[in-house]
């Protein structure tokens, strides 16, 4: 149970909930696993297990280390990697409950608590019981996945990349790493990223290569921090995991450099990036989109250790269950707050690119466009998102159906919308004609009134009527929910 020291023990706890599916193989030549995925997202959404795939055909050769993924896709098992202890299949109480324990972690001044990681003994970690070098260093031992017949290869999707600058300290960031031998891969920094500004502070100093360990399989917390932007330049992503964990992550040194490394990863990669830039893609981006060909930076490998029988953990961008965000989201509500204290919640919806849904506890005519344009104009989320909707506080922002049902039942095009022709976006979004530009729209969802264009009387929700007036009714049929299947 919490804190998860290691993907393994979070994929244990998982199954013990019946909350992952162990499958024999799948012929990753013919794109089983991403069928798998999306099917696994379209018909069961927040529901769906995790999966752990125990043999892959790829290149028609089988490879007998397992795969995992689709591993976060409830916000049950996102409270459980967080501490919370009671958990239930109810999406919208583990919501609350999830935020209200990340929320723990964190000062009035938005402060994160942290404890620092400490240094463990090669013997203590499992990430050295296999170690690999020279010709041995042989990435195409193990299944890392090409996830769509348009990719450019073959990727390492989840790797937490570890690089150190004299000035700047450590930085844990995950990026996408394309296969281009099997001692070589690329790495692309998108030029917002810490990593692209430790690689411009060493040419700057003149540096043709800098020292970096990738790991690939840690902790659901670490990972958190690696693939999430949480920390700010120059802060330790690992201190952070501590604090979050309520104990200090276990690193260990690498064997080539002197970076530490998380002990209980599944795979540690070492080897140095080259200065030099080359040709990389395309690949499937988290837009849902395959993106344009590259120039990145590459890695040259020179050793690699992993667990006895290790797992790869792979990401499918676009698909539910990926990704860690919700202490990203919690920071900037907190922070949101501050300012406009009726916004109570905010959601990203993770099959949504570039949409963002705000409930709020509406009083004034105005507030919803205005909600929406705080939120636009705060460049942490502002900038990678188009679209703002904002819902009353009796709509679940995690629900998309009572979203998209304020959306047609309380929303005017005229007047309760805002149109921004063009403002700075994400420059990965395909529907841009211009990169880093974009045009953006608020939809206000609440209930409109009078001063705003809406009806003198606003009519009652059905749903809500019966959450307000008869508020026992839904917690009776949550009791007895079993019983009307002939369960209990």
């Amino acid at each position: 149970m919490f804190p998860y020291d290691s993907l393994r023990d979070y994929a244990a706890d998982l199954e013990q909930q019946g909350k992952l599916v162990r499958i024999r193989e799948m012929d990753q030549d013919a794109y089983e696993m991403t069928a798998f995925a999306y099917r696994l997202n379209d018909r069961m959404k927040e529901k769906a297990p995790g999966f752990l795939i125990e043999r892959t055909k790829i290149n028609g050769r089988w490879y007998e280390t397992p795969v995992i993924g689709s591993i976060f896709n409830s916000f049950a098992a996102i409270a459980r990697c967080f501490g919370v202890q009671a958990v239930n299949d109810n999406h919208a109480e583990m919501y609350d409950a999830a935020v209200s324990r990340i929320l723990s972690y964190c000062d009035k001044d938005f402060k994160w608590k942290t404890i620092a990681p400490v240094t463990v003994d090669k013997k203590a970690a499992p990430c050295k019981q296999v170690i690999l070098t020279g010709e041995h260093a042989d990435l195409d031992q193990f299944p890392w996945i090409q996830n769509n017949p348009s990719d450019g290869g073959r990727y390492i999707s989840a790797g937490s990349v570890i690089m150190h600058d004299p000035e700047l300290g450590r930085n844990v960031g995950t990026y996408r790493m394309q296969l281009k031998g099997p001692r070589k891969v690329g790495v692309y920094f998108t030029n917002q990223s810490h990593g692209y500004k430790f690689m411009l502070k060493a040419i700057e100093r003149g540096e043709g290569k800098v020292p970096v360990s990738v790991a690939v399989g840690i902790d659901p917390v670490s990972w958190m921090m690696s693939s999430t932007r949480l920390a700010d330049l120059g802060e330790d992503e690992f201190a952070l995991a501590g604090g979050f964990r309520g104990k200090p992550v276990e690193l260990v040194k690498s064997e080539t450099n002197d970076i530490l490394v998380p002990a209980h990863a599944e795979f540690i990669l070492e080897g140095d990036i080259s200065t030099e830039t080359e040709e990389e893609g395309p690949y499937g981006e988290m837009m849902g989109y395959i993106g344009k060909k590259v120039w990145t930076f590459y890695i040259d490998i020179k050793t690699i250790t992993h667990r006895k029988k290790p797992w790869v953990y792979n990401l499918w961008p676009g698909i539910g269950g990926a990704y860690l965000t919700l202490p990203w989201e919690v920071s900037h509500l907190a922070r949101l707050k501050k300012i406009a204290p009726s916004i109570l919640k905010l959601h990203t919806p993770p099959d949504t690119p570039s949409v963002v849904i705000a409930c709020i506890d509406k009083r004034l005519p105005g507030e919803g466009i205005e909600t929406g344009m705080l939120i636009l104009g705060y460049r942490m989320i502002g900038f990678s998102k188009k679209v703002v909707i904002v819902v009353d506080k009796d709509v679940d922002p995690t629900d998309l159906s009572r979203v998209m049902h304020a959306v047609g039942t309380r929303w005017q095009p005229d007047p309760a919308s805002l149109i921004i022709k063009q403002t700075t976006h994400i420059p990965i979004d395909p529907s841009c004609r211009e990169m880093f530009m974009s045009s953006k729209i608020v939809i206000d969802a609440t209930r409109q009134q009078p001063g705003e264009g809406g009806p003198d009387i606003y009519p009652e929700d059905n749903r809500t009527a019966v959450e307000e007036k008869a508020p026992a009714a839904f917690a009776l049929v949550d009791r007895k929910w079993q019983q009307y299947f002939g369960e209990g």
